[in-house]
C-alpha cells in the first residue's frame, strides 16, 4: 500500500467515525428533546391540578364565609327585631308613667287649690 492509499483509507474511517457521532448526536439531542416536551407537559398538568385545587378551596372557604355571613346576617336581624321591641315597650311604659305622673301632679295641684 502507498502513502496516498493509507491516507484515503484514514481519510474514509475519519469520516465515517464523524458521521457516527453526528448520527448519534443527533439522535441523543432528539431524545433530549422530547424528554424536554415530556416534562413540560408534565409540568403543566401539575400546575393545571394546583390551580385547580387552590380554585376548589378558595371557592370552598368562600362559601362556607358566605354561610358565615348569612347566619351572623339573621343574628343581626334577629337582634334588631327585639331592639325594636324592647324600645316599643319602654316608650310604652314612658308614656303609661307620664300620663301618670301628669294625673298625679294635677291631682296634687287641685288639693293645693282647695287647701
Amino acid at each position: 500500500m502507498t502513502d496516498t492509499d493509507n491516507i484515503m483509507r484514514s481519510i474514509g474511517q475519519l469520516t465515517g467515525s464523524v458521521e457516527t457521532m453526528h448520527q448519534s448526536l443527533t439522535a441523543r439531542i432528539g431524545d433530549i428533546k422530547e424528554d424536554i416536551r415530556r416534562l413540560d407537559g408534565a409540568s403543566n398538568d401539575r400546575m393545571n391540578r394546583m390551580e385547580e385545587s387552590l380554585v376548589r378551596q378558595i371557592t370552598d372557604q368562600g362559601e362556607a364565609i358566605n354561610k358565615r355571613i348569612d347566619g351572623m346576617e339573621a343574628r343581626v336581624s334577629d337582634l334588631e327585631k327585639e331592639d325594636k321591641g324592647i324600645i316599643r315597650e319602654i316608650a310604652k311604659f314612658s308614656a303609661i308613667g307620664g300620663g301618670a305622673s301628669a294625673a298625679l301632679v294635677t291631682a296634687a295641684i287641685e288639693l293645693m287649690k282647695k287647701l
